[in-house]
């Protein structure tokens, strides 16, 4: 009886071992790709990103694990600063949570978010222009509502790394708006710190796409 308790006890070890998921909590940081205008007719048009406000929800212990939610001690006791640099969950294949992904210091979601449509922007041939009470007295300011800004794992014979990146794009001058919503799947043999990085740059990637295809739209005077 004691011999096989402690096989078991060994096997769910192994397994731990063997998942390639630290038990642990993770931090990465997301590269920033470089403007690339060339491709884009300059518009001469300048703009303002004003507000980048990240109003996502986290939730204890959730049950879909696209919900925002975090360990050591849960949400409800993470900081401000903490819930702001969180951006995934780690579970091991029998869906048991065994870790976080959060940005690393010096980054938030809200940064990365701005960071991203002023890039996109910038390709669409507009100039955006610094945060201020001049520029905004005399250029649209565009305030960004983040909803969605989440990875997780999907348990299996494989690792699937999942993403969703949703956000509101609102034109200050009349509350016109566009909402941006992009998904990205990976199936990796294990979530490493550098596919955590992969799945973002590829979802990051198909964000700025989808600014640089409403942008025309949302600042059409």
């Amino acid at each position: 009886m004691i011999t096989n308790r402690y096989s078991r006890v060994l096997a769910v070890f192994c397994l731990v071992l063997l998942s390639g998921c630290a038990i642990n909590r993770s931090e990465i940081a997301l590269p920033l790709p470089e403007a690339n205008s060339n491709q884009y007719a300059s518009t001469e048009q300048t703009i303002v990103i004003g507000e980048v406000i990240d109003r996502r929800v986290f939730e204890e212990s959730p049950i879909n694990p696209s919900t925002p939610s975090l360990g050591k001690g849960g949400a409800s006791k993470a900081s401000d600063q903490t819930k702001a640099r969180a951006i995934g969950r780690k579970k091991n294949k029998y869906g048991y949570a065994i870790g976080d992904v959060l940005l690393e210091n010096g980054q938030t979601v809200d940064s990365v978010v701005r960071s991203n449509l002023a890039l996109a922007l910038n390709e669409s041939g507009y100039s955006v222009l610094p945060q201020s009470a001049v520029a905004a007295a005399n250029s649209p300011v565009i305030d960004v509502y983040i909803d969605e800004f989440w990875g997780w794992l999907t348990p299996g014979l494989e690792t699937t790394l999942n993403t969703r990146i949703s956000t509101t794009l609102e034109l200050r001058s009349s509350e016109t708006q566009e909402s941006i919503l992009v998904r990205t799947r990976q199936i990796r043999p294990f979530a490493t710190n550098a596919a955590w990085i992969e799945l973002f740059e590829k979802a990051l990637n198909d964000y700025r796409n989808e600014v640089i295809s409403v942008a025309p739209d949302l600042l059409e005077e």
